[in-house]
């Protein structure tokens, strides 16, 4: 334990000090230097604490949603078509040439409707910035479960949910369509509808057009080769649409 000297024995000190005539003047001088010693041994430390200014924290404004709004409706189809020399032959040709490859045409259609299928198209959309490529302003993205009646989605031209924004588009996905010819080999070719409801319309005009562009992998030869033809497929996609959608015009 530290000694502390008392106010009380550094008084007592200090009488003495005064009460001692006999203590010669050196002597006296080193007792008040130890006297002084001590009260300053005695005198507690200063502590100095800083209050924190109390800190006010603003609520986080809720987040506004944007007026606009683009509902994107995926496609449930998937064709397929692979045609030979005989096709090159007439109509005549062409229908041997349908025939020679039915079933193949059949399996692979079906194929693709599972690889392309709605939330693959979602997805495929999802890993670009579909805003801006189609040259529109911040808005909701609402995607839509798939209209099966083709009728309806590529003829239609007024708005295809029960939204009422008026700030309104639409993209919709109406072919996914895998071809092999003899000639140019394997590609994917997809069509699309843009309609901009905009400004007040309530019928719209359809800014229709296609993508297409060739494939290496898909379908695949073997189950090795499952994934890579997938992902191909799904970036083949992403690549049809970006081509469709240079032709849309921003809205003025």
């Amino acid at each position: 334990m530290k000694f502390v000297p008392s106010a009380v024995a550094i008084a007592v000190v200090a009488v003495g000090l005064s009460a001692a005539p006999a203590m010669s003047q050196d002597s006296q001088a080193e007792a008040a230097v130890a006297v002084e010693a001590a009260v300053e041994a005695a005198a507690p430390e200063a502590v100095v604490e800083t209050a924190a200014a109390p800190t006010t924290v603003a609520a986080p404004e809720a987040a506004v949603a944007p007026a606009c709004e683009l509902h994107v409706f995926p496609t449930l189809e998937g064709q397929a078509q692979t045609t030979g020399w005989l096709s090159g032959f007439g109509i005549v040709g062409a229908v041997a040439d349908a025939a020679a490859n039915k079933d193949r045409n059949m399996s692979e259609a079906e194929y693709l409707k599972e690889a392309l299928g709605p939330q693959m198209q979602v997805d495929a959309l999802k890993s670009i910035d579909l805003l801006a490529e189609l040259k529109l302003p911040p808005s909701q993205i609402i995607w839509e479960t798939p209209i099966a009646d083709r009728k309806i989605t590529t003829k239609a031209d007024t708005r295809l949910s029960s939204s009422t924004a008026p700030c309104y588009v639409e993209l919709v996905i109406t072919q996914n369509f895998y071809t092999k010819k003899a000639i140019y080999g394997r590609s994917l070719n997809n069509r699309f509808i843009f309609k901009d409801f905009r400004n007040g319309k309530t019928k719209t005009n359809m800014v229709k057009g296609r993508g297409g562009n060739g494939l290496s992998y898909f379908p695949p030869k073997t189950t090795d080769e499952t994934e890579a033809a997938e992902k191909e497929l799904r970036e083949v996609f992403v690549k049809n649409f970006v081509e469709y959608a240079k032709g849309i015009k921003a809205a003025k």
